[in-house]
């Protein structure tokens, strides 16, 4: 019966994983990074730093350790951060993925009790 709940259990942890993470990787070649890093637009990037340096205090950074913390970004990064900042979510799906993961080895393991005669009494 413990054998059953572990194998249940690693089964749902595999399959939350594989469909959470994927991922591809590349070679990235000398020429393609600093092409990128050009295309920033180097007159507005004070106006950025600005303005991520507000969005930082809004959310409850100290003024001072977000002043200190844009100044240590390059250019790239002050663009990539002003370009994504308003759609990335604090937090993410990814955490309420591990949050269900873990109760479901939990109840499996019977450590919890989240939803009675669950899985059922064999």
């Amino acid at each position: 019966m413990l054998i059953a709940k572990l194998t249940r259990c690693l089964l749902i942890a595999f399959a939350a994983f594989a469909v959470s993470l994927p991922s591809q990787a590349a070679m990235v070649g000398t020429a393609q990074l600093q092409s990128s890093q050009l295309t920033v637009d180097l007159g507005s990037i004070a106006a950025k730093r600005g303005w991520i340096e507000k969005q930082l205090v809004v959310g409850g950074v100290d003024a001072k350790d977000a002043a200190s913390r844009v100044a240590a970004m390059t250019d790239v990064q002050v663009a990539q951060i002003h370009q994504r900042i308003e759609e990335s979510p604090a937090g993410g799906v990814d955490a309420w993925v591990v949050i269900v993961l873990v109760l479901v080895i939990t109840e499996l393991m019977g450590y919890t009790d989240i939803i009675p005669n669950w899985p059922a009494s064999e």
